[in-house]
This record gives C-alpha cells, sequence and structure tokens, in this order.
C-alpha cells in the first residue's frame, strides 16, 4: 500500500507512469533510499517523503536513471544544421537562435546543440541555449561539464579533440560553449514553468514523454507547442512520434531525424472546402495547414457509407474512393482514430495498393497501441515498396519499441543502405 501511495505521488508530483519503468524499478529505488536513510519500514519512510523535500528530490534522483552522450540520434543534429542555415538564418540574419533541451540531464543534449550550432558558423552571441531539468544532481554534473569516454560512444573524435581538453579527472569541455548554455531546475508539471521566457525557435525534448500518462502526455505537447515559435522546429525521442500523430505538429519527414514543425497560425477552413463534392486537395497538406482546425460537417461521419450506396458511376465511385482517404487524414488529426481507421480500410478495400494508405493506417493503429496489426500495415507498404523509408522506419521504431532488437537493427541497416547508395 504505501508504494502505491509513492507511486501515486511520483505520477502528480513529476507525471511519472509507473507502467513506464515498472514496479520493481520503483521498489527498487525505494529500498535504496530506505538504506541510505536508514529506515527500515517503508511506511515510515513515506513519512520522511511527504516531510522532507532533500529526500524527495533524492528519490527522484534515484528513479530517474539519466541516458544520455553526445550528439545521440546524430541525425537530429544533422537536420538542425540543415534547419539553421536554410531556413532560420536566411529569415534572420541578426537574430539570436533560442533553443530549449528538456529534459536536458547531465548536459549532453544541449552542449552537443551548442557545438552543432557553432559548427554551422554561428557566433556565440546569436545562439541562446536553456536547459531545463528536474534534477538537482544532473544539473550539478552539467554545470561542471566534466565528462567520461562513455558520454562519447558512438561518435568520431574530431569535436572532442577540438571541443575538450583530457585531464585526470576526465574530459572538460571548453568555457567557450559551457557559457552558451543556461541551465535551469524545473519541473514540467508546474503551471509557472519558463512562464516568463520569449518563444523558442527550436525545442528538444527527447524520451520524456514515453514516462507520462496519456493526460500528461497531452499536456506536454500542448505546452511545447506554446513555448515554440510559429514555423519552430520540435525534436522528440524516437519512441514518442506516435504520440504527435494527433497533434498540432507537422511532421518533417527526414528519416531518424524526428522532428515537427509548428505550422504557421491560420483560419479555420470552409465546410464547403471539404465536404463530399470538394475533396480537400493534397495542396492543403503540402501547405502544411494545420488540419485540426479543419471543420468536418457534421453529416460527413455519420452518412458516409449512405453516400457510398447511391454513387454508381465511375467517375463518382473514383472520386468518393480518394475522398475517404482525404477524410481519414483529417479525422486523424483530429483524433478520430476509429472512425479513421475505418475510412482507411474502406479505401484499401478498392485501392490494395495503395502505400500511402498502408502507412497512415500503420500510424492510426500503432497510436491506439494496436502494434502488430500496425506492423502488418508497415510491412504490406513495404511489400509494395521495399524501398520505402517512412515505412521502414515507422517498422523499425515500432519493433524497437517492442524490444525486438534484432529486427530493429536489421531495418536500421537496410535504411542506412538506402541512404548511402
Amino acid at each position: 500500500m504505501a508504494q502505491s501511495l509513492i507511486e501515486a505521488l511520483l505520477k502528480s508530483k513529476i507525471g511519472l507512469d509507473a507502467n513506464s519503468i515498472g514496479a520493481d524499478a520503483i521498489a527498487s529505488a525505494i529500498s535504496q533510499r530506505m538504506l541510505d536513510c536508514g529506515i527500515g519500514d517503508i511506511a515510515s519512510y513515506l513519512g520522511k517523503l511527504q516531510a522532507s523535500s532533500q529526500e524527495w528530490e533524492a528519490l527522484i534522483d534515484s528513479v530517474i536513471v539519466p541516458e544520455t552522450w553526445f550528439f545521440r540520434e546524430p541525425e537530429s543534429f544533422t537536420f538542425l544544421k540543415h534547419y539553421v542555415l536554410c531556413e532560420w538564418l536566411p529569415k534572420n540574419p541578426q537574430g539570436v537562435l533560442r533553443v530549449l533541451s528538456l529534459p536536458c540531464s547531465t548536459g549532453e543534449e544541449p552542449y552537443s546543440i551548442a557545438i552543432a550550432l557553432l559548427e554551422v558558423g554561428l557566433n556565440p552571441t546569436n545562439i541562446h541555449i536553456d536547459a531545463v531539468d528536474i534534477s538537482k544532481k544532473c544539473l550539478l554534473k552539467a554545470q561542471r561539464a566534466i565528462y567520461h569516454q562513455y558520454s562519447f560512444r558512438g561518435n568520431t573524435q574530431l569535436f572532442q579533440h577540438r571541443y575538450f581538453q583530457l585531464t585526470e579527472t576526465g574530459y572538460h569541455l571548453c568555457e567557450q560553449v559551457r557559457q552558451i548554455v543556461n541551465f535551469i531546475q524545473g519541473n514540467l508539471l508546474d503551471n509557472n514553468l519558463l512562464a516568463d521566457t520569449l518563444p523558442y525557435d527550436v525545442v528538444f525534448c527527447r524520451n520524456l514523454l514515453i514516462y507520462f500518462d496519456r493526460p500528461n502526455k497531452i499536456r506536454t505537447i500542448k505546452f511545447l507547442e506554446k513555448l515554440l515559435t510559429p514555423e519552430g522546429l520540435l525534436f522528440v525521442g524516437h519512441a514518442e512520434t506516435g504520440l504527435l500523430l494527433n497533434s498540432y505538429f507537422v511532421s518533417v519527414r527526414q528519416p531518424l531525424a524526428f522532428a515537427y514543425h509548428k505550422p504557421l497560425a491560420s483560419h479555420p477552413i470552409k465546410h464547403a472546402d471539404i465536404c463530399l463534392d470538394n475533396p480537400v486537395k493534397n495542396h492543403l497538406f503540402e501547405r502544411k495547414l494545420p488540419l485540426k482546425n479543419i471543420i468536418l460537417p457534421q453529416h460527413t461521419k455519420s452518412h458516409i457509407s449512405a453516400q457510398a450506396t447511391k454513387i454508381n458511376t465511375k467517375n463518382s465511385t473514383q472520386n468518393l474512393s480518394d475522398n475517404l482517404l482525404e477524410t481519414a487524414k483529417i479525422l486523424a488529426d483530429r483524433g478520430c482514430l476509429d472512425e479513421a481507421i475505418n475510412l482507411c480500410n474502406s479505401y484499401l478495400r478498392q485501392n490494395r495498393a495503395s502505400i500511402e494508405a498502408y502507412v497512415l493506417l500503420g500510424q492510426m493503429q500503432q497510436a491506439m497501441a494496436q502494434n502488430e496489426q500496425a506492423a502488418q500495415s508497415f510491412q504490406k507498404a513495404i511489400y509494395l515498396q521495399p524501398t520505402h523509408e517512412e515505412a521502414l522506419t515507422h517498422l523499425a521504431l515500432l519493433r524497437e519499441h517492442q524490444g525486438n532488437i534484432a529486427s530493429a537493427n536489421l531495418l536500421w541497416q537496410r535504411i542506412h543502405r538506402l541512404k548511402n547508395k
């Protein structure tokens, strides 16, 4: 009972879903803290936890095990450089690029961002990076900026020699990079977190959402949306891409970057623009209009099957078929996944070779936690086009999330070969 209360406290105070790391991991952290405090009874430990802010911080440090290294998922940093050079800098030649790293853990991510921006030629005076984490212990290590070889795994040594000095205590990060990053202790569930800051051009929020329950996932995504400038860039972890399927954000569709744009604000589309007799055209998606603002006519969902029975000509049937897929996309963006999946399946019954439909169906099934059905949909898309990077990437991420590392690695190798052809 006492552990359940502690799990409830972790959920209410920092948003941690016990299922994300497992009850055994939490029990182990509690046992270690009890041992450190010299407490033998868990009920007594609960009392200490409720009375002591220091003990609360210590438990958080025991529960949250930071797993980070420099330039983790390097494709994200490659795309960041591309974005800065090709999109941000031409519009802001004298501006200050504002970046947020949340959570920043022991500092490897925000320092990687700083190094990447210096590498593309930005002046330190034109870079502002805020790095936020709930753990005081992690922040102290980040501010010391002394690292060991494990923090450089998977990287070439070039940037290590350029920006670090090896001493007896480890690799010391140079002062130029350290001065760019501003560290902040903060709790994402605190309504006042970053309340007085200007919007950010880029936000890295990777491998945090997976630890939250659904309400806190939704709350966090809305918070990130608010923090970003229009057309700003959001990076998430590879296991979190499915969580943004129904959000305001638009995928940049750069393999392995796991990046999303916040679209420019726009006015809602009129009903006539998306009725069955006037289908949504592809240019709406190409212009990245926020599809969640599109208002569906009330009859679309309830009478779409009735509409189908009334249309007998070949051309009209094809128009309806096209509408099914477009309407499925809109419903998916609005969060109506059950209806969207039904429409997508109806479309596929008439268009069995549609790669686009199979990928969309797989994404929606994954968002509904129908992982095996999602895998089958991605596999069908890959069967139709073995070089389809998006389908391969989704399937690799799904297999990785399921713990099938061998299968995931084979898919990543396949994607890597395609990119290097």
